[in-house]
């Protein structure tokens, strides 16, 4: 009887490697589909840059800056080292390159004490209180889109504001191309790996 009940487990899992090889690209495209979140685009009173990257998501909320979705921008992020040279801060930088686009500094908050997204929205959050914002859109990467939905879901319930996440557009990183390059494998892999341990700290 053990016998059989292993026979049986065995020939599941190989089913299951079987089907897996033959449509890999359909389960590693579903993996990638989950990851991303956007919410249907309507004005706003700021829009929120989340720190990282290399420029996009600075550059998209740029975009819905001048498409004039809202009349303010923020930026999160932390110190980064660049190798054999100085820090920098996302932030900083996002103001900076947003600046360099043609949208005011003083339509810029930057905010500078973020180190994770929790931290960016309990920040933003503070924020949008302090001056009455009733409707945020949220930019960042496609990857990192639906740990940042569930994250602000979470920070921002109860304070009637309302949350809009929108990812970068004409983004690096697919659901459908995200496992053909080791950086995008391994920003997939990273954030499913975030997910789990924001799921065990409550944070999401």
């Amino acid at each position: 009887m053990a016998k059989r009940k292993s026979r049986i487990v065995f020939f599941i899992i190989f089913l299951f490697i079987i089907q897996f090889l033959l449509f890999y690209k359909f389960w590693l495209g579903q993996m990638g589909g989950w990851l991303i979140y956007q919410d249907d685009l309507a004005s706003a009173d700021c829009i929120l840059v989340l720190g990282g990257g290399r420029g996009e998501r600075v550059l998209q909320g740029v975009e819905l800056y001048k498409n004039k979705y809202a009349p303010k921008m923020m930026m999160t992020g932390e110190y980064e080292q660049i190798m054999y040279g100085p820090k920098y801060h996302w932030a900083l930088q996002g103001q900076k390159l947003a600046a360099s686009r043609g949208v005011p500094k003083y339509d810029i908050i930057p905010i500078l004490n973020s180190l994770s997204t929790h931290d960016d929205a309990t920040l933003a959050k503070t924020v949008c209180l302090e001056n009455n914002y009733k409707s945020l859109i949220v930019v960042s990467e496609p990857f990192h889109t639906r740990r940042a939905y569930y994250t602000f879901k979470k920070v921002f319930k109860g304070s009637g504001i309302k949350i809009i996440i929108y990812p970068v557009q004409e983004s690096w990183w697919t659901r459908d191309n995200w496992y053909q390059s080791e950086k995008g494998l391994i920003s997939g892999e990273e954030e499913y790996m975030k997910s789990i341990y924001y799921i065990l700290k409550g944070y999401i």
